[in-house]
């Protein structure tokens, strides 16, 4: 009798309703909508190695139940998107674009899925060569209908290859989601919201912006973007230091590391309190902190907490640090080497190469706090009358100028202090007596002595005392 062999097999299939809610729930919609913008900007990267970005443009708008964000960057092939741009995950043969944002394989679904339940992505790849090798296709999916199928595979609902684009065709994507979730279509009917998404547009992806990126957002205006500075001149430069961190499994990470000081506002000296470093006069902390960018991927925003050396070991931020900037940009080919999480909104605290860097921004911080400390000091130490030190009249005038146009330096350099006012020489010692007497007798003393207050009185009796029972 034959023995029947038994199944060893044991089902560890993912059940797709669990994979969406997951895949979701760690993600708010502003961060989503940026990992979708992620892709256009890598897009965009991947035509002009060069890193000059005029001419390619992002749009983004929504209402009436629909979101969209299109682009000029190049569309998406078909071939990549049979075998790689809808996979969950990246797969380990795909190269990508260099230096690219996107790193994770699950941005544009899980930003899809996060903001509603169909979409639609319309395609132009323009090829290789521009002639004959390009592509279009069409891809409608429902959602839910999706998430009940046993298998995990969309279907193309036309899709045309080895063809030529019309002169007039633009070559890019279109990503159209609809039956928006409701908590979704709150959000962006809401004039707030919709702000801070603009504000986290700006800010996350200002480095594509300044390279010529031109991005709307429910606008036909490009949303513009802030330029990183700090203090420089003559008598003050910020630190400025470059170097490379190699990867725990071959290849470099590149580091460009600045910080220093930003110009303090302008004060209205009727209605604005003076500047003198009290906690209780400036409790907004505004945009200090540490800036870091991954491939030009912002993460950390005015970060002031120990991760980036606050209070550990430099001294935890204090209302007289507010002036302080750092930025960091971290740049590699392959973009699994730089230490961001998956949603990009922070960095990977166990990621060798962070740790790396993480130490030369404690060291740095904690060099620029110095400067800032000493510039208390001598503020407390000058009085009304006396001219204005040299090292405050270059921290308080001495204008902001965009990072880009810094020299090196691997320390912040200001002008010296001055010394410190000699000391007044020391008050001799007294010993005050003080006792109460009767009125009537004390005003006959008085008289008597020729004295007209009751200390002088004191001093008078005392030293005719000393005078004639002891000197």
């Amino acid at each position: 009798m034959v023995t029947p062999t038994p199944d060893t097999t044991i089902d560890a299939g993912a059940e797709k309703r669990f994979f969406i809610e997951m895949l979701t729930k760690d993600i708010e919609l502003l961060p989503a909508i940026v990992d979708l913008l992620d892709n256009s900007v890598d897009g965009a990267r991947g035509l002009h190695p060069d890193g000059d970005l005029s001419g390619q443009w992002v749009k983004i708008e929504f209402g009436d139940g629909s979101f969209t964000i299109s682009d000029n960057s190049g569309g998406i092939s078909a071939e990549i998107a049979r075998h790689y741009a809808f996979r969950f995950g990246r797969s380990k043969d795909f190269t990508g674009v260099k230096r690219s944002v996107g790193q994770f394989g699950v941005g544009m679904k899980r930003a899809i899925f996060k903001i509603g339940r169909a979409f639609a992505v319309q395609s132009a790849h323009h090829g290789e060569t521009g002639n004959s090798d390009g592509s279009r296709f069409q891809l409608d999916v429902d959602v839910e209908r999706w998430a009940v199928q046993d298998d995990w595979t969309f279907q193309f609902n036309s899709v045309e290859e080895n063809v030529a684009l019309a002169p007039d065709e633009v070559a890019g994507t279109t990503i159209s989601v609809t039956r928006l979730h409701p908590s979704v279509q709150d959000d962006l009917n809401d004039p707030a919201i919709v702000q801070a998404l603009r504000t986290e547009l700006r800010v996350r992806h200002q480095e594509s912006i300044q390279s010529g990126l031109q991005l709307y957002l429910n606008s036909d205006k490009p949303l513009t973007a802030s330029r990183p500075s700090l203090q420089a001149s003559d008598v003050v430069q910020p630190v400025f230091k470059e170097f490379q961190v190699p990867g725990p499994n071959g290849g470099v990470v590149d580091v460009k590391l600045y910080a220093g000081t930003v110009a303090p506002p302008r004060r209205d000296k009727e209605t604005d309190p003076e500047d003198d470093g009290q906690a209780e006069n400036f409790q907004d902390p505004g945009d200090a902190g540490w800036y870091l960018f991954c491939n030009d991927r912002l993460l950390l925003v005015a970060d002031r907490t120990p991760l980036t050396g606050w209070g550990n070991p430099a001294a935890a931020y204090h209302p007289q640090y507010r002036l302080f900037r750092g930025f960091v940009y971290l740049s590699a080919d392959d973009a699994s080497l730089l230490p961001w999480n998956t949603t990009k909104t922070a960095v990977d605290r166990d990621s060798p190469v962070f740790r790396a860097v993480q130490s030369q921004m404690k060291t740095t911080l904690y060099a620029v706090q110095a400067v800032i400390n000493r510039a208390k000091q001598v503020r407390a130490r000058v009085e009304q009358e006396d001219p204005k030190p040299e090292l405050l009249i270059a921290l308080d005038d001495t204008p902001d100028r965009p990072i880009s146009s810094l020299s090196t330096s691997s320390q912040m350099i200001t002008p010296a202090p001055p010394p410190p006012k000699p000391k007044a020489p020391p008050t001799p010692k007294a010993q005050r007596i003080q006792y109460a007497v009767d009125p009537d007798r004390f005003e006959e003393v008085a008289d008597a002595l020729g004295a007209n207050s009751g200390s002088e009185v004191g001093r008078l009796t005392f030293d005719y005392f000393y005078d004639q029972e002891i000197g």
